[in-house]
């Protein structure tokens, strides 16, 4: 019995260029919604239709589904190509990990006491990785195999070094806006230290190396619309946030920072 309906690769690589599609689409459209910060963009009414719950609860089921769709469709895929499991494997368990720590790490972590998530985001965003757990997942299992001779291949130590080197610069971001206020503090403070020296929101652009990095160190088609998907609407995000730091704090706002990519954007 087959856990995944089987595909063919012509099928897959429709999927792969409608969700291409639907990236600019929701890159374009985050770009254009305005500065305001997450937390009131939140309390617009229309997003409250189905009630809010939780932020700290939201967050791990926003984020949980992935880390059980990604292994199951590789193990899917697997099934489908009659293949046993090979160096693809690899790839998935760097996926894993990213989401593990999104999902069972960083949520605990948050200082969001009190705090509520919209259900209808929390039901958008969960849908976003669980399409993607499924891609990644079903592509590196079915379709793409790697032997031991491509993990001493110089594209996948690279991509390695970028994946790893983004993933801490991202945690470290999120520590110093964790760390940013204190428990009774409600005021926008200024982040500093870090890359935030250089950039508005590093921790997007230490996700943005790292997903990178993994289209890289895969070297594969699916990597590079994870990139592409990754890449876009956090640029989107950061232009916002960006101007929006800009707007609120004036003349206090380091002048040699960019929005993203130190130097750059």
């Amino acid at each position: 019995m087959d856990l995944l309906p089987q595909l063919d690769r012509a099928s897959f690589d429709l999927i792969l260029l409608v969700w291409v599609l639907l990236c600019v689409i929701s890159a374009a459209a985050m770009h254009f919604a305005g500065m305001m910060p997450i937390s009131n963009r939140e309390q617009r009414s229309g997003l409250l239709i189905l009630g809010d719950i939780d932020k700290k609860t939201g967050w791990i089921i926003l984020e949980t589904p992935v880390l059980v769709t990604v292994v199951f469709c590789y193990l899917a895929g697997v099934q489908a190509s009659g293949s046993d499991i090979n160096g693809s494997v690899v790839f998935v368990a760097a996926f894993f990990v990213h989401y593990f720590h999104r999902a069972l790490i960083y949520p605990y972590r948050l200082k969001v006491k009190g705090k509520r998530m919209p259900v209808l985001i929390m039901l958008f965003a969960m849908s976003f990785y669980i399409i993607n757990g499924y891609i990644i997942g079903y592509y590196f299992g079915a379709f793409k195999a790697y032997d031991s001779s491509w993990l001493a291949d110089p594209r996948f130590g690279l991509g390695l070094a970028m994946f790893v080197i983004g993933m801490a610069i991202n945690i470290h971001s999120d520590n110093i806006l964790i760390n940013l206020r204190k428990p009774d503090e409600t005021e926008y403070k200024l982040p500093r230290g870090g890359f935030f020296r250089w950039v508005s929101c590093p921790n997007y652009f230490g996700e943005m190396l790292e997903w990178i990095g993994f289209a890289i160190m895969s070297w594969s088609i699916v990597g590079l619309v994870f990139a592409i998907w990754i890449a876009l609407p956090l640029m989107a995000q950061a232009l916002n946030a960006h101007r929006w730091y800009q707007k609120h704090f004036g003349d206090q706002y380091p002048p040699e920072r960019k929005a993203i990519i130190p130097f750059v954007l």
